[in-house]
């Protein structure tokens, strides 16, 4: 994409009733291909603030150089157990600063009494509602900002990262691609409902796994990927050493993902594999208590 780099994101928080403050910080120098070996505080920033008129429950940020003009992909971030809308602030600096508008979206279920930390429900109609949720949360951004229809990418992490495959099978006709990272994949109930159109849809998805991590079980990895491979799905796995998959090379993966099967898509037969990395470049990204 073209355009240079400005120090500063503009995020777009929509979900307390306090007044907006101003913070600053420096964003990191260069495209989203910078040294992966740099730790997440001295690559990513927390960002500006604007005064904007509120709506609850999901926060926006926009690239550096937002140019009406062009519409962007957009990444909608689904947070972990625990944590809220606002993860996204740290973790979108770390797949790219310029290629996306990035949004997330809170859970609707406290998990704390101060009304900080959320998480998805896991009911039986608990998709369905939550898919209500992110479609209502994706058309509000996609009234604010010039946002391609075509290059909505679902992400997430932990329970995020289950829900996102939820409602990426549900609205898969409106969702471009998934992101995995941890979680499980779903099974047949309720979400293959429309199994006919999921097969000719053939999905994106990029499932990100820590070799060690509590989400690492062999056995369910098959499983999962013999449901997808029911529904043809179009999946690429990468597993990561250690025992946390949230760390600086899974995020950027995804920038590379999203180029390679949504925004710039390679006319060649996808299959589900696998790769493993060695583990030398990847920084820990630790989250805020909020």
């Amino acid at each position: 994409m073209s355009g240079s780099f400005s120090r500063r994101w503009t995020s777009r928080p929509v979900s307390e009733a306090s007044e907006l403050e101003q913070h600053s910080g420096d964003d990191p120098e260069g495209d989203s291909r910078s040294d992966e070996n740099e730790t997440p505080t001295q690559r990513s920033s927390v960002p500006r603030l604007s005064n904007v008129k509120r709506r609850r429950s999901v926060q926006m940020l926009t690239p550096l150089h937002y140019q009406h003009g062009y519409q962007y992909p957009l990444i909608v971030w689904l947070h972990s157990a625990g944590c809220n809308e606002r993860q996204i602030e740290q973790v979108l600096p770390h797949v790219s600063t310029r290629n996306y508008v990035g949004l997330g979206v809170r859970a609707t279920i406290a998990t704390d009494v101060r009304g900080c930390g959320f998480d998805w429900p896991s009911g039986r109609d608990a998709a369905a509602k939550a898919s209500e949720v992110v479609l209502d949360a994706i058309d509000q951004a996609m009234e604010e900002y010039s946002i391609h229809p075509e290059r909505i990418v679902l992400a997430g992490y932990g329970t995020g990262a289950t829900l996102a495959c939820k409602v990426g099978l549900l609205q898969s006709d409106r969702i471009a691609g998934v992101v995995r990272m941890g979680g499980r994949f779903p099974d047949a109930s309720g979400v293959f409902k429309n199994f006919k159109r999921l097969r000719e849809r053939r999905m994106p998805m990029l499932w990100q796994q820590a070799i060690n991590g509590v989400d690492d079980d062999p056995q369910m990895l098959q499983r999962d990927i013999t449901a997808a491979q029911c529904i043809r799905a179009q999946v690429e796995i990468r597993q990561y050493r250690g025992d946390e998959v949230m760390n600086t090379v899974a995020l950027k993966d995804i920038d590379r993902w999203c180029f390679d099967k949504i925004i710039a898509p390679k006319p060649t037969e996808a299959c589900v594999g696998e790769a493993s990395l060695d583990g030398s470049e990847f920084t820990m990204v630790d989250f805020s208590a909020n």
